[in-house]
């Protein structure tokens, strides 16, 4: 008889062929047991990191932090619901006013920025934008950030304000006690009408033991503008799909990466700066083939690229280039990173201030589906100069606080995780060495239950069977 791994050998006596139906069948449980084991692991779970997403379909909506808490904003500030270190969602109409509460200490620099979510693919204009306000509860004004949006094309908008305990000019906002978060929805004439998803992060940094830098001598011309580029990372490029936010961003290094982007679609990617380190981020768009380019082929508003901090601060101020069929690239190189860039007035600059997640978005516009409509190839070129230097003095976990970079960090760039993969190999790399005992237990069982059985068949079998029929090919 033909054997189920093809080979051929005597007939199998009826006796023999009952036990040898138990003993597959149970095999077969034992196998399934150890791959549900190893699936739990996360071993065998083909795919586990796969992004998701791909050039077809509707572009990917950002996705907020599954643990955010949500949160109603009051439009007076009697009723502002309290927030604290961490993520919160709301929604905002056009025009609307939110007030949010916080209870600050005398000890640590605070960070807020407010993410206003347009729908992908929808039409913005340059009216359209978000403005987040921190002021003390006698009305003063601590810090103000706005963000506009860039010709016609919408994508995440992020607006930062902060409270630094060395600055100088901000005595009343340096004391212990309750404080505002004010969120306005700017608006236009042919303004989008929707309520946009909002997603709020408040971060914690403390302070530092000892004085307070002072800002570098000529640290303030150090501007995007005026950097001297590197040479672009060079080489194959590597497939690394980003994520539809901060909060699932892809990690990258040094080197070239390519992804391919819906029309209308922005995504994120996030790279570890540590301090002394600057970032230089490239995006390419090729060419688009000849039959494309038949007519006029210029799109004015074509992509953009951002750089944030790892407050999700923006670096440079919104813009979208223009496209016209013949490939086109655009690039930042911030300034290095230091802690006493914050007291700076530009934002390009003062926004390097401290190490951790940097993050690039980068977004193609509605209108590049006319010259790709199988979605848009996107080459980014990233680089991170210089060699790390040591961290201030915290007077506490600032790394914790999410202002620093560890191994870890660096080994999810290599990796390409997002954070949710890198928690999950964390988790599986705490308890891995007893899975690994827990599969070695059941493969030690397996094999004495083989054993047992094909002794219990050997005896079961009629005089004459061998134990071992010598199989041969057929």
């Amino acid at each position: 008889m033909t054997s189920p791994t093809g080979v051929t050998g005597p007939a199998v006596p009826t006796g023999a062929t009952g036990l040898d139906r138990r003993f597959r069948r149970r095999a077969g449980a034992v196998a399934a047991a150890l791959c549900a084991t190893a699936v739990a692991l996360g071993t065998c779970a083909p795919g586990a990191w796969a992004a998701n997403g791909g050039p077809s379909g509707d572009p990917r909506t950002y996705r907020t932090a599954e643990d955010a808490e949500k949160v109603t904003g009051s439009s007076s500030s009697a009723d502002a619901p309290e927030l604290t270190s961490g993520l919160f969602t709301d929604r905002i109409k056009p025009g609307e006013e939110k007030y949010y509460a916080l209870d600050l200490d005398a000890r640590s620099d605070v960070h807020i920025t407010a993410t206003g979510v347009p729908d992908p693919g929808t039409r913005i204009t340059y009216q359209d934008g978000l403005q987040v306000t921190l002021q003390n509860t006698d009305g003063d004004t601590c810090d103000q950030g706005d963000t506009k949006g860039s010709g016609a094309t919408a994508f995440p908008l992020s607006a930062y304000a902060s409270r630094l305990m060395g600055d100088p000019d901000d005595e009343a906002c340096r004391v212990k006690g309750p404080y505002l978060v004010h969120i306005v929805r700017e608006e236009g004439d042919n303004s989008d009408p929707s309520s946009w998803p909002l997603e709020l992060s408040v971060m914690e940094e403390p302070g530092l033991k000892g004085a307070i830098p002072a800002p570098r001598p000529g640290a303030e011309e150090e501007t995007d503008e005026n950097n001297t580029r590197p040479a672009p990372p060079s080489g194959p490029a590597k497939t690394r799909k980003g994520g539809t936010g901060f909060n699932d961003a892809r990690a990258v290094g040094d080197g070239v990466w390519k992804d391919r982007l819906r029309p209308g679609e922005t995504r994120y990617f996030r790279v570890p700066v540590d301090w002394g380190q600057r970032l230089y981020a490239r995006m390419e768009v090729p060419n688009a083939a000849r039959e494309a380019k038949a007519g006029s082929s210029f799109l004015p508003h074509g992509f953009r690229m951002n750089v944030y901090n790892p407050a999700r601060a923006p670096l440079y101020d919104e813009q979208v280039k223009s496209y016209n069929g013949d490939g086109a690239k655009f690039d930042h190189y911030s300034n290095p990173v230091r802690y006493e860039n914050r007291f700076l007035d530009r934002d390009s600059v003062s926004g390097t201030r401290f190490a951790g997640w940097y993050y690039v978005a980068v977004t193609v516009g509605p209108d590049m589906v006319q010259q790709f409509p199988d979605g848009t190839p996107v080459t980014l070129r990233i680089g991170v100069e210089g060699h790390a230097k040591a961290s201030p003095s915290y007077a506490g976990d600032a790394r914790t606080a999410g202002f620093g970079v560890d191994d870890q960090d660096r080994e999810m760039a290599e990796k390409g995780l997002t954070e949710a993969e890198a928690d999950s190999n964390a988790t599986l790399r705490t308890f891995g060495w007893a899975g690994v005992g827990a599969g070695s237990a059941l493969l030690l069982v397996l094999a004495v239950w083989l054993l047992t059985a094909r002794r219990r068949a050997a005896a079961a079998a009629p005089q004459g069977w061998p134990p071992h029929p010598p199989y041969t090919h057929g």
